[in-house]
């Protein structure tokens, strides 16, 4: 299953959903007896069992548990990952990236260099790496990161060898910034697994590598995703992120515009003004924000690509919203956020972007005085959160739970704890 079409594979996990209620069934357990022998919720197994919703593998490692299945959901369900992770555009290049990026072992710089051709050859091989390495990099909001981890480090490390072997060869600054940009992809995947160390090293690596080669748009968008981890997005994620360290990293990306596609110019302007929100600076977030809006106003698709294939309009009405709720204006926020979710509500591309904007304006709810309606979202979206394996996003729930402190006595409330607790 090498090309496999995307209606297929989703075909696929309908099959596999139908599978577990087959299981399910034969052994005796309702959907709700079964969520809580799993710890999810009942809604959850439906939309699995229905194919609409994805969960991690020890999901089915404990169904096949569970049920006495002989590990026949968690075989099938790796089969369906690999082939949701291998689907490339045709072409012989991009089949041929996927096939080195996946099976590691089948490739060694060394020998595949030593052919008589080797410049052209690395520059072959560059061209299918750039392919991949911005299909893997859009796939990481619709993928869960425990699916998509090992193939982009593998697919890092090939690019690694080829940097080093590439000598004084003129692709070698090309591969480089290559290496860079696959650098980025993998931070942003250990991130979503919770790793901050690892995240920030690959983002540290690339920046360094970025001014090694004197290649301003790759040490930008460098800082910029690490700027995110610094800040932990502005405090939304992590009581102790540093805001500062996220500005100035944001200030070093933005001396680089001229150099940058309006989507990394609306990412710097929207990250810098959520930072300013969160210390309380409406002026300056105002600005900010309306920097951002003239950067999305010039998108075209081809500038919605790789690491920025999740920017649109949509994307800002959710930067603008959690502004909103950080400077203390509750009604703006809900009103700007419902916008920005009825806009991410089809959009399976933006899968994460549509989850923090959920999670925001469950905390947007609470401030606004709808603390039932904010609790039920919130204890939805972690549901979601969870199954994805998205544990960033867990933590911003987490997070958004501690602001609804004040009404901790609260029925809803304690409902909420026990269900996250689960």
């Amino acid at each position: 299953m090498s090309s496999v079409p995307p209606q297929d594979v989703a075909k696929a996990w309908v099959a596999l959903g139908q599978m577990l209620a087959r299981s399910r069934k034969a052994v005796g357990y309702t959907q709700e007896t079964y969520a809580a022998r799993v710890s999810y919720g009942r809604s959850t197994i439906a939309n699995v069992e229905t194919g609409r919703q994805r969960v991690g593998r020890d999901f089915w490692t404990r169904s096949d548990e569970l049920l006495g299945t002989g590990g026949r959901l968690s075989q099938e369900y790796d089969r369906i990952r690999l082939a949701s992770t291998r689907y490339m555009p045709s072409g012989m290049a991009a089949n041929q990236a996927s096939q080195v990026a996946a099976e590691p072992s089948s490739f060694t710089a060394g020998e595949t260099l030593a052919r008589p051709s080797g410049t052209d050859y690395l520059m072959g091989e560059w061209n299918s790496f750039s392919t991949l390495t911005s299909m893997l990099a859009q796939q990481r909001q619709a993928v869960s990161p425990d699916a998509l981890l090992g193939l982009i480090e593998a697919h890092r490390d090939c690019l690694s060898a080829l940097y080093r072997k590439a000598g004084r060869a003129p692709v070698r600054a090309d591969i480089g910034a290559m290496l860079a940009e696959a650098s980025i992809v993998a931070s942003r995947l250990w991130s979503a697994q919770g790793n901050r160390a690892l995240a920030l090293a690959h983002c540290a690596y690339a920046r360094q590598l970025g001014d090694r080669l004197g290649n301003r748009r790759i040490s930008a968008t460098a800082r910029i995703f690490e700027s995110n981890l610094h800040s932990e997005a502005a405090t939304l994620i992590g009581a102790d992120g540093d805001t500062m360290i996220g500005l100035r990293l944001l200030n070093e990306a933005a001396q680089a515009s001229d150099d940058l596609s309006p989507a990394a110019r609306a990412r710097v302007a929207a990250e810098q003004a959520q930072a300013f929100a969160a210390l309380r600076l409406p002026r300056e977030a105002t600005a900010a924000l309306k920097r951002a809006e003239e950067a999305v106003n010039d998108l075209s698709p081809v500038d919605c690509v790789g690491l920025y294939s999740d920017w649109s309009s949509a994307r800002l009405h959710v930067y603008a919203g959690t502004c909103h709720l950080l400077l203390g204006q509750p009604h703006q926020a809900v009103t700007v956020l419902e916008n920005a979710a009825q806009m991410l509500e089809h959009d399976h591309a933006n899968v994460n972007v549509a989850l923090a904007a959920a999670v925001d304006l469950a905390s947007a709810y609470a401030e606004a005085g709808e603390l039932e309606q904010s609790c039920t979202l919130l204890s939805n979206t972690y549901d979601q959160l969870k199954a994805g394996g998205n544990h960033r996003g867990i933590a911003r729930a987490q997070r958004a739970r501690q602001r609804l402190a004040r009404w901790r006595d609260e029925p809803v409330v304690l409902e909420l704890d026990e269900q996250m607790a689960a």
